[in-house]
């Protein structure tokens, strides 16, 4: 596979995510609390080193009533 090709690739997938600062903006929660979601299990999250990566189409946790 050329780079070209994994770059797209790699490009899709991030799409799909954010971290708990995009999420805050995203959502208007404050990012500590958005930690607390992904540390909880509430929301589809995983940390990787000290980032949280959040699924970006997941809906936002204020309209689930949390």
């Amino acid at each position: 596979m050329d780079r070209q090709r994994l770059e797209e690739q790699l490009d899709e997938v991030i799409s799909k995510l954010m971290t708990t600062e995009e999420a805050s903006e995203l959502w208007g929660l404050h990012q500590d609390y958005i930690k607390r979601l992904c540390v909880a299990g509430t929301i589809v999250a995983e940390k990787k080193a000290k980032t949280w990566w959040i699924l970006r189409d997941q809906p936002n946790p204020r309209q689930r009533g949390l």
